[in-house]
C-alpha cells in the first residue's frame, strides 16, 4: 500500500466517493418513498431508476484506487 500526504482530514481527497455520493442523493426522494410509505412513483420507474443510479454508483467505485493510504499532514 502507497501512502499519499493530504492536506485535509475528509474525503476530498478521493473525488470519486464525493460523486458517487452525488449519485446517492439523485435516488434520495425514491428513498424517502420507500421508507414513509408514499407510494408516488410507478414501481416500474422506481426501479428503473434505482437500478441505474446504484449501477453508476458502482461503476464509479471500481475507479477508486483503495491501495492508497491518505495521510493528514500537518502545516508547519
Amino acid at each position: 500500500m502507497r501512502e499519499k500526504k493530504v492536506s485535509t482530514d475528509g474525503w476530498d481527497c478521493v473525488p470519486e466517493l464525493k460523486e458517487a455520493a452525488s449519485q446517492l442523493d439523485e435516488i434520495g426522494h425514491h428513498v424517502y418513498e420507500i421508507k414513509h410509505c408514499v407510494r408516488v412513483t410507478k414501481l416500474e420507474d422506481l426501479v428503473y431508476d434505482l437500478k441505474y443510479a446504484l449501477e453508476g454508483v458502482i461503476s464509479t467505485l471500481e475507479s477508486v484506487d483503495v491501495n492508497v493510504e491518505y495521510i493528514t499532514q500537518e502545516e508547519e
